[in-house]
């Protein structure tokens, strides 16, 4: 929001009031930096409405103006736990009718934010993956559904895991789907039994084919906790950023080959931080291009003293020596996303504060990634958010979270800037 109140400006008696006003109006705009202009927009915010007595998770992806969401929470007339697409076709001014996904397929375990089940979309053909109820409350085995009618009805398919590893956690996925249609999906699991790590596994669900051609270890000791995210650019090369083991530092790896084969993995930001545990933080990651170059930008969490919170990396493919990292929030910020018109205009939010006080900010930067806006909050005071998620479409960025309520349920918050 623009404020004017500092602005030292005297009243010229000889002037009208609209023309008073008109010139106080430009100077406070001149007064305002490059990247601000782009801020003072009013965030809007709203409920989605879903059925839902409370949600768990939530997942967001954009075709163009038509936005796909996933949530899974508990259903308000069965009162139980059910997954539900929502579709937009208009950048969120209008929504349809949610559809409850789950009738008649594998049941839908408990999860959480931060362990978001996952969706993607080609040309209106969706693949939503999830987690069913494992032997213990918090674990579950992927499950995979697809649709092939715009998201009106689903069916199960394969999982990409055998039935030898069916009462091993399989979560905290990413999914993404390449300019032919083959879906890519990441995620960790403890098939080694490593007990304070887990792998991270990719495979690759083949349109022409209909089923699961590829099945690959990224990483074996990753940290076991911490969501991994994908990101494919305009070749089809496949990227994946992720928490290691020691240090905990996030770290990206590439495939050029359509997964065949895999780069050795970079760091995405050197920061050293040893620690014993999992911080429950990922990341998110997005591509751009410059000058034919294929740019990668994440937004990475460190937990280390002294250089703790959210920050932005940027690095060019192919080379592994990191182009840029900058501090984004403070030592409370965490859960960043990130998402991007273009090759310049990107934009990073994430959260803010304590148990008692927490924000959903955001920044944007109009020179691909250089320099950085003041921060923009999203959220109104009292509010309790979570774990904020952004994508963009040809009318803007659409931002999601759950907002937690006083008896405890959480609802989902759609925001824009109007």
């Amino acid at each position: 929001m623009m404020r004017t109140q500092n602005l030292m400006v005297r009243p010229i008696p000889a002037l009208s009031s609209f023309k008073l006003l008109s010139i106080f109006f430009i100077l406070a705009l001149m007064t305002l930096p490059s990247c601000a202009l782009l801020n003072h927009k009013t965030p809007v915010q709203k409920e989605i409405q879903l059925g839902l007595k409370t949600v768990y998770t939530i997942d967001v992806y954009s075709e163009q103006n038509t936005i796909h969401t996933l949530f899974s929470g508990i259903d308000s007339h069965s009162n139980k736990r059910v997954l539900k697409y929502l579709k937009s076709s208009d950048s969120g001014d209008n929504w349809f009718k949610p559809v409850t996904i789950n009738q008649g397929l594998a049941a839908v375990k408990k999860s959480k934010r931060g362990n978001d089940f996952q969706l993607a979309s080609h040309n209106n053909e969706l693949m939503v993956v999830w987690q069913t109820q494992g032997g213990e409350p918090w674990t579950g085995k992927l499950a995979i559904a697809l649709s092939k009618d715009f998201g009106q009805t689903w069916q199960q398919v394969a999982s990409p895991v055998s039935d030898k590893y069916a009462k091993i956690d399989q979560g905290y996925f990413d999914l993404e789907v390449d300019s032919q249609g083959d879906f890519h999906l990441v995620w960790l699991d403890d098939r080694e039994e490593a007990g304070n790590t887990q792998g991270l596994r990719y495979a690759q669900f083949s349109k022409q084919k209909g089923n699961w051609n590829q099945h690959t270890d990224l990483e074996i000791t990753a940290c076991t906790c911490c969501w991994a995210s994908i990101s494919i650019d305009k070749d089809d090369n496949i990227h994946v950023l992720y928490r290691d083991d020691s240090p905990r530092d996030m770290r990206l790896i590439s495939s050029l080959d359509n997964g065949q084969s895999w780069q050795q993995s970079k760091s995405a930001g050197s920061f050293n931080w040893e620690f014993i545990g999992c911080p429950h933080q990922g990341g998110g990651l997005i591509n751009t291009q410059l000058n034919e170059k294929t740019l990668l930008h994440s937004v990475i969490w460190n937990g280390k003293a002294g250089n703790r919170g959210i920050y932005y990396s940027q690095s060019e493919l192919n080379k592994d020596k990191i182009a840029a990292l900058h501090p984004i929030g403070g030592d409370n910020s965490a859960s960043g996303d990130i998402a991007a018109l273009d090759n310049d205009r990107i934009r990073i939010i994430y959260t803010s504060g304590d148990f008692e006080s927490t924000s959903v900010i955001s920044k944007i930067s109009t020179d691909g990634g250089a320099t950085w806006s003041d921060e923009l909050r999203l959220t109104s005071d009292g509010a309790e958010p979570s774990h904020p998620r952004i994508i963009a479409t040809p009318e803007g960025f659409l931002f999601f979270w759950t907002e937690w309520q006083k008896n405890g349920d959480a609802l989902a918050i759609f925001s824009k800037l109007e």
